[in-house]
């Protein structure tokens, strides 16, 4: 029986692995003789559409705004620093009530943990919470220390930032987004038609000729199924096939299970519409709360020491920020899942 390339759920790529597995595939049909002399149109045709792809997947990743955004976020990091080191003055200030007001907005700054290094969408969402307390309830005790301008330009800053952000993701979501989808598909179509061709060719005159081709690609798909597109193991639904009667910990442990190839997928989720690069959001086994008030402690690989608790809103995970840390007195519950 001859050897014939496998089959692949190319939908199932996300999309930047999905180019660099057709481009991949292109440039060796490309270099093959024998796939080239018996396929050229289709090899001609994959190779259009993965350029293609690749314009529109570079378009994706820039939009007219984000030299709006970089500016906006390098004056605001600018504010913020400079209101930082304001108050750290102030707390070696001689005026005991300066100092004392100085000790409490430095406390402010440690519990919010702002570092202007950290992921864009991330830093902005602290830092509106962090500005409506500078110019809510904390308001009194920036003027007392004549910050005031600091905080006023963090604001105007951040709002550009926000903004920015939101028409960014509209932006992509829409038109950009669309083509990049329409090319995808035009790029799996012709990919499939040149499979089928050399497939063809391969239980006709014998893989002999195709068997470097066939071979290579076939390596392309292992390597993605196994590293792109390992998933959980599926779950065997209620009242299908396993055992009977089993409760407590079992039952738990489905339950958790559940939860969890949910979680995995709403981080997916949320890492793409945080631009984050996909996989650098790890959970670390620990979920707090229930139901409306449930929350999951994650991190970012690279700053594996920074833990923060993301809950679902609206069926997708945001950030939240706690004043009481969960597993505290007066905090919620927490358990482990993972």
């Amino acid at each position: 029986m001859s050897k014939t390339i496998e089959n692949i759920r190319l939908y199932r790529i996300n999309n930047g692995a999905h180019y660099h597995f057709m481009e991949s595939v292109a440039a060796k049909a490309k270099d093959d003789e024998k796939v080239k002399a018996k396929a050229a149109p289709l090899v001609t045709a994959l190779e259009q559409a993965v350029k293609t792809e690749n314009d529109n997947l570079l378009l994706s990743q820039k939009s007219a705004l984000s030299d709006t955004i970089a500016e906006a976020d390098r004056q605001r990091d600018n504010f913020y620093r400079g209101y930082r080191n304001g108050v750290k003055s102030f707390l070696s200030f001689p005026d005991s009530m300066q100092q004392a007001v100085a000790k409490r907005l430095w406390q402010h700054i440690v519990d919010y943990k702002i570092d202007p290094r950290m992921q864009l969408d991330r830093e902005t969402g602290l830092m509106t919470n962090f500005i409506e307390d500078l110019e809510g309830s904390k308001a009194g005790e920036v003027a007392t220390l004549s910050l005031t301008p600091f905080v006023a330009g963090m604001k105007e800053a951040n709002d550009t930032v926000r903004q920015s952000l939101q028409s960014r993701d509209t932006e992509k979501s829409g038109h950009v987004m669309g083509a990049l989808r329409a090319a995808r598909l035009k790029t799996d179509e012709a990919y499939e038609a040149l499979v089928r061709r050399v497939n063809a060719h391969a239980e006709i005159e014998g893989d002999a000729d195709y068997a470097a081709f066939i071979g290579f690609v076939n390596q392309q798909i292992a390597r993605y199924k196994e590293q792109v597109m390992k998933t959980s193991p599926r779950l065997t639904p209620k009242g299908e096939g396993g055992r009977s009667g089993k409760t407590g910990k079992s039952d738990q442990s489905a339950s958790h299970a559940e939860e969890l190839a949910r979680l995995k997928t709403m981080i997916a989720e949320y890492e793409q519409s945080s631009h984050f690069t996909p996989g650098i959001v790890q959970f670390t086994g620990l979920a707090a709360g229930k139901d409306a008030t449930r929350a999951y402690q994650v991190y970012l690989s690279d700053q594996p020491n920074d833990l923060f608790w993301l809950t679902v809103k609206d069926g997708k995970l945001k950030e939240i920020v706690f004043k009481v840390q969960p597993g505290e007195p007066g905090g919620l519950a927490t358990e482990k899942i993972k």
